[in-house]
C-alpha cells in the first residue's frame, strides 16, 4: 500500500455530494477531512500546518494512547 496524501479542491454534484477517484494503491480504507474553499480555512493554513494535518491523518489508529499523544501536541 502506497503512503501518500492525496489532495484535491473538488466540487459537490447536483446532489451535494463529493466524489474522490483514489489510486488502487492507496488501499482501501481512508480517513476524509472536508475543508470548505470558500470559508478560506485551507488557504490560511501554512505549509507546516497543511504537513501536521496530512501526518497526523496519516498516522492515527484506533488507538486511544496515540490519539491523546497527537492531540496534545496538535493542540498546543
Amino acid at each position: 500500500m502506497k503512503q501518500a496524501v492525496l489532495r484535491e479542491t473538488l466540487c459537490v454534484d447536483e446532489n451535494h455530494q463529493l466524489h474522490i477517484n483514489v489510486p488502487a494503491d492507496m488501499g482501501d480504507e481512508f480517513e476524509v477531512i472536508v475543508l470548505p474553499v470558500r470559508s478560506g480555512v485551507a488557504k490560511e493554513l501554512s505549509d507546516d500546518d497543511q504537513f501536521m494535518l496530512a501526518a497526523y491523518s496519516a498516522v492515527i489508529e484506533n488507538d486511544s494512547e496515540e490519539d491523546a499523544l497527537w492531540g496534545k501536541y496538535v493542540r498546543n
